[in-house]
């Protein structure tokens, strides 16, 4: 057959030429607005197959991604002390060089990101609340004693933590310094979560450190003393690379809260109340820099409440529940609790601060504003194993710092006398008579607030005081030696969580009443 032989359509019985003659005919004579739509429709047809294969992937990754959330809230996992953790193998990397006097940092993981670097947008935060740390980050907190952004009522902090280092007076060496107590508190936590006073000794790795407190009375006070060194860099339970250490830490605060909120064993001798109001300072800020999660806002309330309810009526706080006495050590750690507390918005009773305002104006000398221990311009006290250091103007630097964290203002005499005191009375180390690393944590505190040449006298001799004692070898490396007038209560533990929350100054603290240096 040739190829102009005519070819028959079986469907229809005609010639395949006379079909195709007749398509091309009617193609011809077709609107052209009837083409277009009969291809798009063509067009749609095929990409509702293409997409209706998709939606069961889809699902998955997404019920993936929830269940990873909801993990991460919860508090009841399993700890296994026995063997080798992911975050500690991740933590003992060496970070690269870091140079002054900007402080650069590798940037962290996607799992182990720090909140310090998450929130630094220009914020304003809360006028009310006498403090210039935002409130509306994600990982951000208002309270006072947590790293992260600061915004505030002055609106001017940029640049992230690392920034804020060098702005303030830090260093590459204060920060390393406080990477390596972190990771010694990391290595000496014990299983529970908790930090021993007299028996951490059976976490060391190397050797054995020295340095053992005198009781386990003190240990939850400590432990809540070295999550506020984690809190203070910006760990919480939920991120950065120290998560899983405050999150067995803050389990085991919890394991020990009584029915009434006292946090820690109501010891023998009535003298619970410094490990009470530690441990409420650390549920506080860790409920606020949490993202105020509900796992620990009743925890948290209950142990404010507790505190409160210790309060002398119009005064401070002593070593029980309303014993008729007070003392200004106590009162200050009261103020700092129930600061953090407000500022992650739960519940405090103004009167509070009066009393403590009170208590305060009650010991503090009219002339050289001198603040007493238990009576007016005395010098303080000192333990039976401590009568070799000399005394120092603590009790003044605690003071001070309630009356800034309280709304006092900076020309006031109270604080310019007191500032006066702490100038002539900075950090140096001298272990055989003059250390008192409690009395420069709360000097710290104050003249950072104070900023201008107080502050820089004062962190001068802070930096030069602890930045070249740490311990740099064994397994005491990153620790500091309990030689201070409180080591012996409370060890090597103490002595390293007090000495990085100084070094943590930089950007743990917003400047509280908004003043500039």
């Amino acid at each position: 057959m040739s190829r102009h032989d005519s070819v028959h359509d079986p469907a229809y019985g005609a010639p395949a030429s006379s079909v195709q003659a007749a398509l091309q005919d009617n193609l011809q004579r077709t609107p052209w607005w009837m083409l277009s739509l009969a291809a798009h429709a063509m067009c749609l047809l095929a990409m509702y197959f293409v997409i209706y294969q998709a939606p069961a992937e889809a699902r998955s990754v997404d019920v993936v991604t929830t269940m990873a959330d909801e993990r991460e809230e919860e508090f009841t996992e399993d700890i296994q002390p026995e063997q080798e953790r992911d975050e500690d193998r991740e933590i003992e990397s060496e970070d690269p060089p870091i140079e002054d006097p900007v402080i650069k940092e590798a940037q962290p993981s996607d799992h182990n990101e720090s909140p310090n670097n998450e929130e630094f947008e220009s914020q304003k935060g809360r006028e009310d609340a006498l403090s210039d740390v935002p409130l509306d980050g994600r990982f951000t907190n208002a309270a006072i004693g947590v790293g992260g952004g600061l915004g505030g009522p002055m609106g001017d902090r940029f640049g992230g933590k690392h920034d804020l280092v060098a702005k303030r007076g830090g260093s590459h060496a204060t920060e390393k310094a406080v990477s390596a107590g972190l990771k010694w508190l990391k290595d000496h936590q014990d299983p529970d979560g908790s930090w021993s006073c007299d028996n951490f000794q059976k976490n060391c790795r190397k050797n054995i450190c020295d340095g053992k407190g005198s009781s386990a009375d003190h240990s939850s006070g400590v432990t809540g003393l070295a999550l506020l060194a984690f809190l203070g860099a910006g760990n919480t339970m939920r991120v950065g690379p120290y998560r899983e250490v405050v999150k067995r830490g803050l389990k085991y605060l919890l394991s020990v809260q009584s029915p009434d909120g006292c946090v820690g064993p109501k010891t023998a001798d009535g003298h619970y109340m410094y490990n009470h109001l530690i441990c409420t300072m650390a549920l506080a800020e860790a409920y606020g820099l949490s993202g105020k999660t509900p796992q620990l806002q009743a925890p948290a309330q209950k142990a404010v409440d507790f505190a409160v309810q210790a309060q002398n009526p119009y005064l401070g706080w002593r070593y029980g529940v309303r014993p008729g006495d007070n003392d200004t050590s106590m009162t200050g750690w009261a103020v700092l609790a129930l600061k953090s507390a407000k500022l992650s918005e739960l519940e405090v009773p103004p009167e509070a601060f009066q009393g403590a305002r009170n208590w305060f104006d009650k010991v503090t000398d009219d002339s050289f504003y001198k603040t007493g221990y238990t009576q007016k311009a005395d010098n303080g006290a000192r333990t039976a194993d401590a009568q070799k250091y000399a005394p120092t103007e603590a009790m003044s630097a605690v003071a001070l710092t309630g009356r800034i964290f309280m709304g006092e203002p900076l020309d006031s005499p109270k604080v310019k006398g007191a500032v006066a005191l702490l100038k002539n009375m900075p950090p140096k180390w001298d272990p055989e008579s003059g250390n008192d690393f409690y009395y420069w944590y709360y000097g710290t505190l104050a003249m950072f607030q104070v900023g201008g040449e107080p502050w820089k006298v004062w962190n001068a001799g802070m930096k030069e005081a602890l930045v070249k004692t740490q311990r740099r070898a064994g397994d005491e490396d990153g620790s500091w030696d309990p030689s201070d007038a409180w080591g012996h209560a409370g060890g090597r533990v103490y002595s390293t969580a007090a000495n990085i929350l100084s070094l943590e100054i930089y950007y743990r603290y917003g400047k509280v009443l908004g003043t500039r240096r």
